[in-house]
């Protein structure tokens, strides 16, 4: 890794210890307010009541949003907070993770995931390569967020064609738009685990004076591979039928793995090449003024981690091996003798993946800019990300992706019972893989759009609506996978050339939404909506042709894809600012030409094949979450929680969507008392069997986490916590039904974390 561009932001890092924990605004009382009352935990509904959603240009708090959402932050944001944005999240109603092993995840939201799920960093795309295949990480720290949004449905009319599911948004503000009141302030953190040997650090700050604000933070992060309660592989090779009856009846299926495991040279209770080091920082500045703000910054993100379960063929050697020694009949004679030499040899040749994004921000922010708008909003985004896989020592395919995202937000002046916002966004995405097993070819993907979004209130109701037109067009190759090797490496990189078609496709999707939220009370609320959103295909759907190492398969696309389009229903119930709150959500998606990623049965190059296909669908679901204020005496502050969630998608034709999460339900306790807080939290999901074809099923599990803090003042501004957390203490099995790499890399063991958070 290239360690050296984030020594300067590593230092503010380790004065303290490391990281980013915001505390509640009466962190900032004086001692004897803070000996008093500095650890009184706000209730959920309070803090639901406070917390503004700023993914959206008309900014709203989480109960009156028409679109369903979630805010973590605070306490929430510390107990969920995990390597990557999915497992972070994969706790949340409605949402899971398309993790590959336990360091590399991203959000899926009500069964959809990669392309149809926006993730952004304050407002901007990402702009990764993760939504080409799952084991690209997002390249973002959670420790470092102030609040994570999740906006559960289609947010395409301000995100376009990438949030067709929803949107994660991280907020961090890591460009300033306010001077801290006391000219500094900060927080640092560190945390060790047992699981994986962590070592973990990250730290911010924020100062300023006068106009200026600065903003820095880093982070630093070492694991050794993790433990796992028992093999890897959930499946024998040759008997993958004959455990799916068991696993379906039977939690415990780890004995039975255990005693029918051919392999006894599989490692037991690690999961091989699952490390983690991956480190960053940033760095903004900003003038602030009056009416006007404008500011930059700087983020380099560095990364380097395994693919579990992903060997190279190492092709070439072996064949110059049989070449030397043996003919093609001899080989077949002699295979038997060779397993074990192959065997070692291909356990050397592990696949690992080398990140690196950069990224340069830029944000202007006037406040009654002009006549007749009372906000502007310009952001601009440059993203350099490069994503490197290496087999064994060997580079095996680079990914890079060069990415412009600008942004314009016009909020105009309050008319008659109307506010509203309108605006445009431009992308530019040069993109290319070179390898020689490079799956997707070069393209370049230009995107334009107009988007406008307006909302009026009268007596107890709100309407909300809005409309997005995007122009979208993508220049790539058509490529055709050759099967055989070539003696001449440099003249059939020639003849490859030669081959490459150039085509264009260009796409004009269209998408509105209506929604009315009625206020049946003043604790209550229904909400109703109604969307049509449309996706373009992207270059990887069309144009993929060939073998992807470290996903372990052969990927073919469909240049003759169609515009995607969902139409989204949704009801919801809300209720809150008693000692009871709750949810209740129903949704329907009806898709016309869904795009999925099909599992053929067929092998090439000794990977399984899957074919970018198109169907309808539907995707039907619901969400309930509630919590119950139960009492606050001389025991301690107790509150009850618990959420259930399930989505069923099936194809036109009668069979399921791939990779869709379990049926699911919690329970929680949280509780504090003076100094103390607690936490547990229970959560059983559901044996996964509506597989798609090929698709193995996957285990239930329980799992159960618990969390113990201590918090401190330390001085009239600072405060320090120290934790302990055990996660999935029932040491449970626990494979992600959305990930690709479920029947080979399950997730982490038992796992205790000891930390401490120190905020001034």
């Amino acid at each position: 890794m290239h360690t050296r561009k984030v020594i300067p932001y590593l230092v503010i890092a380790y004065v303290g210890g490391a990281m980013a924990w915001h505390l509640p605004a009466h962190a900032q009382q004086s001692t004897t307010d803070q000996d008093h009352d500095v650890h009184h935990r706000q209730r959920h509904d309070e803090l639901l009541e406070e917390v503004v959603v700023t993914a959206t240009p008309i900014a709203r708090t989480v109960v009156e949003m028409s679109q369903s959402a979630t805010v973590l932050s605070n306490e929430a944001l510390g107990r969920e907070l995990n390597n990557n944005i999915g497992e972070t999240l994969t706790r949340l109603p409605g949402l899971s993770n398309a993790s590959f092993g336990q360091n590399v995840g991203r959000p899926v939201i009500r069964g959809m995931q990669g392309v149809r799920v926006g993730v952004l960093n304050d407002n901007m795309t990402s702009a990764d390569a993760a939504a080409v295949s799952q084991d690209h990480a997002v390249p973002t720290e959670p420790f470092l967020a102030d609040q994570v949004e999740v906006l559960r449905g289609p947010a395409t009319l301000i995100y376009g064609s990438g949030a067709i599911g929803g949107v994660v948004n991280m907020v961090s503000d890591v460009i300033p738009t306010e001077v801290p009141e006391d000219g500094v302030e900060g927080r640092v953190m560190t945390q060790f685990d047992t699981a994986s040997d962590q070592k973990f650090g990250a730290g911010r700050i924020d100062f300023g004076a006068g106009n200026f604000a600065v903003h820095a933070n880093a982070f630093y992060r070492r694991t050794d591979d993790y433990e796992i309660p028992g093999y890897a592989d959930l499946y024998d090779d040759d008997d993958h039928d004959d455990h799916d009856e068991d696993h379906d009846e039977d939690h415990d299926h780890e004995e039975d793995h255990d005693e029918d495991h051919e392999h006894e040279e599989e490692t037991y209770g690690v999961l091989e090449n699952s490390f983690l080091d991956n480190d960053g920082g940033a760095i903004g500045v900003s003038w602030i003024g009056e009416n006007w703000t404008a500011g930059m910054s700087y983020t380099l993100y560095d990364s380097d981690y395994g693919i579990p379960g992903a060997h190279s063929h190492a092709h070439g050697e072996e064949e110059d091996h049989h070449d030397d020694e043996h003919d093609e009949d001899e080989h077949d004679e002699d295979h038997e003798d060779e397993d074990h030499d192959h065997d070692e040899h291909d356990e050397e040749e592990l696949v690992t993946i080398g990140l690196e994004s950069q990224r340069y921000n830029g944000l202007v922010i006037g406040e009654n800019p002009f006549a007749g708008f009372e906000r502007l909003k310009f952001n601009v985004a440059v993203t350099d990300y490069t994503h490197t896989e290496y087999e064994g020592d060997e580079i095996g395919t680079v990914f890079d992706s060069d990415t412009t995202d600008a942004r314009l937000e016009l909020r105009h002046n309050p008319f008659n019972n109307w506010t509203g916002a309108f605006g445009g966004q431009w992308t530019n995405r040069d993109f290319s893989a070179v390898g020689e097993e490079a799956f997707v070819p070069p393209s370049e993907t230009d995107t334009w759009a107009l988007f406008w979004v307006e909302s009026v209130e009268f007596d107890s109701w709100r309407l909300d609506f809005g409309i997005r037109y995007e122009d979208v067009s993508i220049d790539s190759f058509l490529l055709e996978h050759h099967h055989e090797e070539e003696e001449d490496h440099d003249h059939d990189e020639e003849e490859h050339e030669e081959e490459a078609e150039a085509v264009s496709r260009g796409f004009s999707p269209l998408s509105f939404s209506a929604a009315a939220v009625w206020h049946v009370t003043d604790a209550s609320h229904l909400a109703f909506t109604f969307a049509s959103a449309e996706r373009a295909p992207t270059d990887g759907e069309l144009f993929s042709n060939g073998p992807h190492i470290a996903s372990q398969t052969f990927e073919i696309g469909d240049p003759n894809l169609k515009v995607e389009t969902n139409r989204h229903y949704e009801a919801a119930w809300r209720t809150h600012g008693g000692p009871f709150s709750g949810s209740i959500s129903l949704y329907y998606n009806d898709f016309d030409n869904y795009i999925y990623e099909a599992d053929t049965g067929e092998m090439e190059d000794d990977f399984p094949v899957r074919q970018w296909s198109q169907q309808d669908a539907e995707f039907t679901g619901g969400e309930i979450e509630v919590r119950w204020d139960v009492a606050s005496n001389e025991t301690g502050h107790w509150q009850l929680f618990g959420f259930y969630d399930r989505v069923k998608a099936e194809l036109a034709d009668g069979s399921n969507v791939p990779r869709i999460p379990p049926q699911r339900f919690g329970l929680g306790v949280d509780w504090d008392r003076s100094a103390w807080a607690g936490n547990i939290t229970w959560i059983n999901a559901d044996s996964h069997t509506d597989t798609a074809e090929f698709e193995t099923p996957t285990p239930g599990y329980d799992l159960l986490n618990a969390e113990l803090s201590y918090r401190f003042p330390l001085g009239d501004r600072s405060m320090v916590e120290i934790y302990l957390k055990g996660k999935n203490l029932l040491d449970e099995d626990i494979r992600n039904s959305t990930s690709l790499l479920k029947d080979q890399a399950p997730q982490i063991g038992r796992n205790y974390i000891l930390g401490a958070r120190f905020a001034f």
